[in-house]
Order: structure tokens, then sequence, then C-alpha cells
């Protein structure tokens, strides 16, 4: 009987200590600061735009020296049309709702180049257009 006493003691005392030796993180001066670097809101970061935000300005399709169209958060817009249309933006599904049709596309970039896939219709490439 003291031996299963003395040898439950020894099981619970490795027990406990092994418990207590987890290795505490300590941080100084210098890796607290580089963990700051990579937080938001603070110096130094910059998050990755969304897609929908990246999206947003005036692209070109190359054809000619003027800009295809303008993507706003509510519609994209044709200067030589004059006319704007809505989409939606779903992942990175779009949705352009013409008066005849509705355009579906997957829509992803390859560095600058936005790249609308569609497996309906025609696929389409543009870049930022530059005064």
């Amino acid at each position: 009987m003291i031996k299963k006493i003395y040898y439950l003691s020894f099981l619970l005392v490795i027990f406990f200590s092994c418990g207590n030796s987890r290795q505490k993180i300590k941080y100084d001066k210098d890796s607290v600061k580089l963990k700051q670097d990579f937080l938001p809101g603070v110096s130094g970061f910059s998050p990755k735009p969304s897609l929908e935000d990246s999206l947003y300005g005036i692209w070109t399709d190359g054809s000619d020296n003027n800009a295809t169209i303008k993507i706003k958060p509510d519609s994209i817009y044709y200067p030589d049309q004059f006319k704007s249309y809505k989409y939606t933006l779903k992942g990175d599904s779009i949705k352009i709702y013409y008066d005849e049709y509705t355009y579906r596309a997957r829509v992803y970039f390859v560095k600058d180049t936005l790249m609308m896939d569609s497996k309906e219709d025609e696929s389409v490439k543009f870049w930022k257009f530059k005064n």
C-alpha cells in the first residue's frame, strides 16, 4: 500500500512539474517593434486592398488611346456610350447588367492587369488608364 502511495505521489509530482515547465515567451523591445510593424493601424503596415477596392478606377482594353470603362462602387461607366450599367460583385464573380443581357465573369488580377474570364461571352483584359 505504501508503494502505491509513493508511486502515485511520484507520478503526480512529475505530472505537475511538466505542466509548469512550459517555456515562457519574453519579448524584448526589438521583437515587439517587429510585431507592431505587421499590425493594422500601425505605421509601416499597408494591407492588401480588397478585390472590390482594386477594381475602382479608369481602365482601358488597349484597343485605342481612350479609356474603355470607369468602375465605380455602384456602376460601370462606358465613356464611348455615355452610359452606366449596374453590377454586382460576389467573391470573385461579377455580373454586369446590360440592357439586353447579363455578363457573368470571374474577376482577378495578374500583376496590374484586370482579367474578366467569362464562360459564356468574350473574356477581356484591362489595364489602368494613364492620361
